[in-house]
């Protein structure tokens, strides 16, 4: 069945539909309700700041989001309507990739009952892709583009679609657009790669098809090597760093970056793939004909599974960011991809499971399906109160680089308060002379960026992406650094900083009633650092 029937399929089914449109109006009333993360504003920026490549990432992200860049800057940017534009994109990606994933469940197990119903429930009660469908990273358009893929690639699977030239150059276009999306992308050319060997063998290097998809891939992703390649290969070199780690191999990493998983993705998704090797499928298969007067077709040979087919596409990223994960050098959210890939697996394992055990056994299933869903409510139940944490006595009113020891660390902060402290940092810059807006750290740069709209430069002596576009301090410089209380910072005072750093004055964050955060806003003057490029920070 061609893709656009599966997906109408899917979309005919009442409960298939309701899922789909429930999962977006979810994510419209919390794209409501805080402002934008790091990630998003980050990603913002690239869309505002249009060029062929990135420091930390290819530029699809960017490219995607211009129109709703410009509109969201030509708005004000501070405001609800243009953090909405902004979210539009990954809601879109979230409610794509979730469609796709049912009808690839659809197609890879049309012998299993209500399949494609099994893949959105076990898609929408995955807590932490829902974060995705709201704040766009690379991985968010990764999703859609991984469903699309395996769509494509078991057509090809197949021996009557291996002349399909159209076949082919489709496949060919969405890697291209893979890896100009995110590196790690490589994986879903693996998957593919893997996946048509196991098919056809080695007989697929004989087809011009293969050899087109790869031209056409190449072709796409060369704005980035030709960036790379007039930036001293930075970003590269940056992503191999950042995958390697810099801390000691350890076996407790790798425990918690399994449990983050398992509780961000749903233990269901591992249980079911598990069980889905036995499920019922229609695997690809070899007809062995024998020759000669008596010619007898004989049993077919099975050659690829679609469990098998999963596995292509969803076990060696897996593996790999779990060994990464010992170093404290991967991120909950890179595997989504490979569990988006898991994922009709996982559905049809959950339908065999279903009906073959008995009734009163049904319980431990669906009593984790419940789990998920409360580990979903309750994460946005955080968000929403900004978490249970809150600033008082002296920890609300702590000075730069002075935390409080009994003050506790609150992630859910992070989304609330940059809007008006951007704001405020503007008009006390223009009340002091127009000095630089400075943050110590890079993670700390985007939201100030975005909502002033004027650059900001990043104390911290290392190669980052406002580097190259704003320049680094020079000497003699003054800027109004803003610090926040949740990541502080001593004041940068010394033989190779500033000469003094007064501060001005703090700016709370307020909750539903509680401080959750504060700003300080501090005068720092003559920068008494070297003379120096961005891509002198190289090392």
């Amino acid at each position: 069945m061609r893709p656009g029937a599966l997906l109408g399929q899917v979309w005919q089914d009442p409960f298939c539909r309701a899922l789909l449109l429930g999962g977006a109006a979810l994510h419209f009333l919390l794209a409501l309700a805080f402002h934008l993360s790091p990630d998003e504003t980050h990603y913002a920026l690239y869309s505002i700041n249009i060029d062929w490549s990135y420091f930390d990432h290819p530029p699809m992200s960017g490219w995607l989001q211009w129109p709703f860049g410009q509109l969201a800057q030509a708005l004000g940017a501070v405001g609800k309507l243009p953090d909405l534009l902004m979210r539009i994109l990954p809601m879109a990606c979230w409610v794509l990739s979730a469609w796709l994933a049912a009808a690839v469940a659809l197609m890879l197990y049309p012998q299993v009952p209500r399949v494609s119903r099994a893949a959105l429930l076990l898609w929408v009660v995955s807590p932490l892709p829902h974060l995705l469908g709201l704040a766009l990273v690379p991985d968010s358009i990764l999703m859609p583009i991984m469903g699309l893929s395996m769509l494509v690639c078991w057509r090809l699977c197949h021996a009557e679609n291996l002349r399909n030239t159209r076949l082919w150059l489709l496949l060919g276009v969405l890697l291209g657009m893979a890896g100009l999306t995110k590196y790690t992308a490589i994986f879903i050319g693996v998957g593919c790669v893997v996946a048509l060997f196991m098919a056809h063998g080695q007989r697929v290097l004989a087809w011009r098809g293969a050899w087109l998809a790869v031209a056409v891939a190449l072709l796409l992703i060369s704005p980035v090597i030709a960036w790379n390649a007039t930036h001293h290969w930075i970003s590269l070199a940056y992503q191999s760093s950042h995958a390697a780690g810099t801390q000691t191999w350890e076996l407790y990493r790798v425990g918690a970056f399994v449990t983050v998983q398992l509780l961000g993705y749903g233990l269901l998704l591992v249980v079911g793939t598990l069980a889905a090797r036995r499920a019922a499928s229609v695997p690809i298969t070899t007809t062995i004909t024998t020759t000669g007067p008596a010619a007898t077709t004989l049993n077919p040979e099975p050659r690829l599974s679609p469990w098998l087919f999963c596995l292509c596409f969803g076990l060696p990223p897996l593996v790999l960011m779990v060994y990464l994960s010992g170093r404290g050098s991967t991120l909950p959210h890179w595997s989504v991809t490979a569990w988006l890939a898991l994922l009709p697996a996982a559905a049809a394992g959950c339908v065999r499971l279903w009906q073959g055990v008995r009734q009163g056994d049904r319980r431990w299933l669906a009593g984790l399906g419940v789990f998920q869903a409360l580990c979903c409510v309750g994460l946005f139940g955080l968000m929403l109160s900004s978490g249970i944490q809150r600033e008082q006595g002296d920890e609300a009113r702590s000075l730069p680089g002075q935390p409080i020891a009994t003050a506790s660390f609150n992630p859910f902060a992070d989304l609330y308060g940059w809007d008006a402290a951007a704001v405020r940092a503007r008009e006390l810059a223009l009340k002091n002379g127009s000095p630089t807006l400075a943050v110590m750290n890079w993670t700390l740069a985007s939201r100030f960026a975005w909502y002033t709209h004027e650059p900001v430069k990043v104390v911290q002596r290392h190669l980052d992406q406002f580097g190259l576009w704003w320049g680094v301090l020079q000497p003699g410089e003054n800027v109004l650094l803003v610090d926040w209380s949740q990541m502080s910072f001593a004041p940068p005072v010394g033989p190779a900083e500033f000469e003094r750093c007064d501060l001005l004055e703090q700016q709370p964050v307020f909750r539903w009633g509680r401080q959750i955060a504060h700003f300080n806003f501090q005068m720092c003057k003559n920068w008494l650092g070297p003379k120096e490029t961005a891509l002198d920070r190289r090392n």
